[in-house]
């Protein structure tokens, strides 16, 4: 059957003695040999031996200088070994990348030091860089302490994942920060929830430290732009439901502060598809809190522009809304017209085809839409350190709180909500509202005052 081919070649020392015969009493140099498909590679070093006190097995068969060479023979033999383990180890880790690329000018190439295997990454352990990124954070007040020991453990449990699902690199739990990709962290958030048994909650908070990793290494050329922008949007988002909707308030709306930095933040954002995504969070506020899925399926048709208004059935509760528009509301109108002049709906979350009245389809296209809006948004919140995940719903809640706190009374907040009746507002939002009903009282304070004791 003969000898299996070896998979990357071995390095081995020899005596280059050219011209004849070996005389005993002469120096020659020692070379480093690379033999790949039966042709020979090697590299000269700055060392010379005797023929006689050299050994074509020393150092396990690759070569070395005997005892009889002098003083100097262990360190010799050292520095011999130390070399051919570097280049060794060079030609293992390239052919595990690129087993089909392997040539005799390439291990020229890394005999001789050149550029071929230098990474972008510049070698860096992805964990490596991640404790040192969270380590910076913390020393910098930017994260507490619970959050900085969460995220030492989380990373112990992605090298885990490496190890156990045999994803490690160049070691068993080890990654190169170049070769984080989607494809990994969709199998990291997989393994944590069907391994680990993991929520959802929990799997968002081990990728926050991951997900700062990366952005720092795109910043930084260590990974592509373009894998760092999808490995950003790659948080799970609440499951969009229906039925769901205007149920308890959870207290998740912004400030006006709050509302400020992001309206800034959309300006200066440079990435067009989030761009966009935050121009639909802001429709929805400009438009009276209007809820994601009557924004996903608004039809040019409902629309008009001379009137400053929008009509439409809503898909939740089946009756014809009217909503004044802001001046905002109607710039981010005119841009999607131009985008969109000859397309059904205003934004580009369904297709033309979408039917309408098929609750199903409907359901469907709004778990979609939702998925990814609220997946890029998240990223904006973070970004922005909101204390709260940012998602479109927070628009509708950030319009009805401010809107009573600014004054307007409960039944016309109702109506542009375009609530059944008062009654399911102030179920949602008066127990959250105390400025609201201080100033209403505060309405009173001259005539309670006629009824002094």
């Amino acid at each position: 059957m003969g000898r299996p081919k070896r998979l990357y070649p071995t390095g081995k020392y020899r005596l280059r003695i050219r011209g004849g015969k070996a005389q005993s009493d002469k120096q020659y140099p020692v070379a480093l040999e690379y033999t790949w498909n039966r042709q020979v590679v090697r590299k000269a070093t700055n060392i010379t031996c005797a023929v006689e006190d050299w050994s074509i097995s020393g150092n396990q068969g690759r070569g070395g200088v005997k005892s009889s060479y002098g003083p100097e023979a262990k360190r010799i033999n050292a520095v011999l070994v130390a070399k051919v383990d570097k280049i060794d180890a060079l030609l293992a880790e390239y052919y595990q990348k690129h087993p089909e690329e392997l040539s005799l000018e390439l291990i020229s190439d890394i005999l001789n030091e050149k550029a071929v295997v230098t990474r972008e990454d510049k070698g860096k352990d992805f964990v490596e860089l991640t404790l040192e990124r969270l380590a910076s954070d913390y020393s910098r007040n930017r994260i507490g302490r619970s959050r900085y020991q969460n995220g030492i453990s989380g990373m112990n449990m992605f090298q885990e994942f490496l190890r156990s699902t045999k994803r490690g690199t160049y070691k068993p739990d080890g990654i190169y920060v170049g070769e984080i990709t989607v494809e990994l962290i969709e199998a990291y958030i997989e393994w944590r929830r069907e391994i680990k048994k993991n929520g959802d909650a929990t799997i968002n908070h081990s990728l926050t430290p991951i997900l700062k990793a990366c952005a720092y290494a795109a910043e930084m050329k260590m990974i592509d732009y373009a894998v760092n922008v999808r490995i950003q949007d790659m948080r799970i988002s609440p499951k969009a439901n229906l039925a769901i909707d205007d149920g308890e308030f959870d207290g998740k709306s912004l400030s006006e502060e709050e509302l400020t930095k992001l309206v800034n933040y959309y300006r200066e954002c440079k990435e067009p598809r989030r761009k966009e995504f935050i121009e639909m969070f802001l429709f929805s506020f400009h438009a009276c809190g209007l809820r994601v899925v009557d924004v996903m399926t608004l039809q040019w048709s409902h629309i008009d522009l001379e009137k400053r208004e929008l009509r439409k059935v809503m898909v939740k509760t089946g009756k014809r809304h009217i909503v004044p528009l802001t001046d905002f509301a109607i710039e981010i109108l005119n841009n999607w017209k131009e985008k969109r002049k000859d397309s059904i709906f205003v934004f580009d979350l369904v297709k033309d085809d979408l039917d309408i009245e098929d609750d199903a389809a409907i359901y469907k296209a709004r778990n979609n839409a939702t998925k990814c809006i609220n997946q890029s948004l998240a990223v904006v919140g973070e970004n922005l350190e909101f204390k709260f995940s940012l998602t479109m719903h927070v628009a509708r809640h950030t319009f009805a709180v401010m809107a009573l706190n600014k004054g307007l009374s409960m039944s016309v907040v109702s109506r542009l909500l375009g609530h059944g009746s008062t009654d399911i507002t102030e179920k949602v939002y008066a127990r959250f509202l105390p400025e609201t009903l201080s100033t209403e009282l505060n309405k009173l304070t001259d005539e309670l005052s006629n009824f002094q004791i």
